[in-house]
């Protein structure tokens, strides 16, 4: 940094060129007048006594040739007046008036003199103002650039202090992701191993062999969950690589609402439950990337398919007042306690929930399908009540409508 004593330069006081013009013809003129002045009166008058006046005005010239040659002249002046006012024969080295001359004449030379070093002093003086004046501008440019590297230092602190704190949070999140892995891994593979070792005893026995086929059933859907566990966590492992792309279509809500009834319908039928879905006359158009969508909405429907054991899941589409456009899946389940609903998003956060069962997870679904609604610019958020259901909802902001039309949808229920 520059400190403000070497900021400090030596003030030059700026003389305009008229200035130096006006004073440089001031000096001539006034020591011709003087000269003739000298030359037409008498020596006693002595005009040779105010020679140095012209020499002051030529010092604001700062110009060496007109100070000396001036004071050349002058000097000469001064002797020539004396001997052409003096009779011949009358000269004498003591004479009052002659050592009055020679007092001029060295009056003049020491007036030169001391101009010429108050000339030097100024000009050293400038010199080294003019050094220092560069001295700071470059001290200026230093301090700039020590400026600009202490600010990319404090910068790259920040972004390693960023990273640091993504990588710790990264490993934190695979560690609890591991852990609760591991918890809901083991449950469908011990599963497995034991209805194998079943059916494997099973078949050796003719008595039992017809209840073979509900073990395979039971096998099954617990490979199944295992597959669908796996399938979670390299989705999850996919959006936490940063290479997740968005790729948006326009596409009608009303279809897509009844589509996913159509699809999901069976899984509500073997479990005993209705499968509905309600959406507006007017066909809603919107543009966003359907494909992330069509999985926020199926891990609702599947999760609320799961934690309901009677009655119904109803999946909607309705629109909202400012113009966006809300999908809401509704189902009659077991519900959420107040103090837990804060944290249904995090991944594989675990609750207690009234089905035989402590601890059940929701598993990476709900975590999977927020993160995807961040990603395409949609909102998600839940409410519950214990023991009467959970409402879901997916808000796509008006900027993701295209338009309302007037077509009227087939009803579906």
């Amino acid at each position: 940094m520059v400190s403000d004593s070497e900021s400090k330069t030596v003030p030059r006081i700026p003389i305009s060129d008229r200035t130096v013009a006006f004073a440089y013809a001031s000096a001539i003129v006034l020591a011709v007048l003087e000269v003739i002045l000298d030359l037409a009166t008498w020596v006693q008058l002595d005009i040779a006594a105010i020679y140095g006046i012209p020499l002051v005005l030529a010092a604001f010239t700062r110009n060496r040739r007109l100070l000396w040659g001036l004071t050349m002249a002058l000097t000469l002046v001064t002797f020539l007046a004396y001997a052409l006012q003096r009779p011949v024969g009358t000269f004498e080295l003591r004479e009052a008036l002659f050592v009055n001359r020679v007092l001029d004449a060295v009056a003049l030379l020491v007036t030169a003199g001391l101009i010429q070093v108050w000339m030097t002093s100024l000009d050293i003086r400038e010199a080294q103002s003019k050094l220092l004046e560069e001295q700071n501008r470059r001290l200026e440019a230093a301090n700039d650039l020590l400026v600009a590297h202490e600010a990319q230092i404090v910068s790259q602190n920040e972004e390693l202090v960023r990273r640091r704190y993504e990588a710790e949070e990264a490993s934190g999140r695979k560690t609890r992701l591991l852990n609760a892995v591991s918890h809901d891994i083991r449950n469908p593979v011990n599963t497995i191993n034991l209805m194998a070792e079943v059916i494997r005893r099973t078949a050796e026995d003719p008595a039992l062999v017809t209840q073979v086929p509900q073990m395979a059933r039971h096998l099954q859907s617990n490979a199944q969950s295992l597959v669908a566990l796996v399938s979670e966590v390299l989705d999850l492992a996919h959006l936490d690589s940063g290479l997740l792309q968005r790729h948006d279509s326009t596409f009608s809500l009303n279809e897509f609402i009844g589509t996913k009834r159509h699809d999901l319908a069976p899984l509500a039928e073997a479990k005993s439950l209705q499968l509905t879905s309600e959406a507006p006359e007017a066909t809603v158009r919107v543009r966003a990337d359907r494909v992330k969508l069509d999985r926020i909405v199926t891990n609702l429907v599947t999760n609320a398919i799961k934690f309901t054991t009677r009655g119904s899941v109803a999946l909607s589409l309705t629109v909202a007042a400012d113009g966006a456009v809300a999908i809401r899946v509704r189902d009659t389940g077991v519900g959420i306690a107040e103090h837990e609903l804060g944290r249904i998003f995090d991944e594989f956060a675990q609750f207690n929930v009234p089905l035989g069962k402590l601890n059940e997870g929701w598993g990476l679904g709900l975590a999977i399908s927020r993160r995807l609604a961040n990603f395409i610019g949609a909102g998600i958020s839940a409410e519950s009540e214990m023991g009467r259901g959970t409402i879901f909802t997916v808000l796509l902001p008006r900027e993701c409508v295209v338009d309302i039309g007037p077509v009227v949808l087939r009803g579906s229920s």
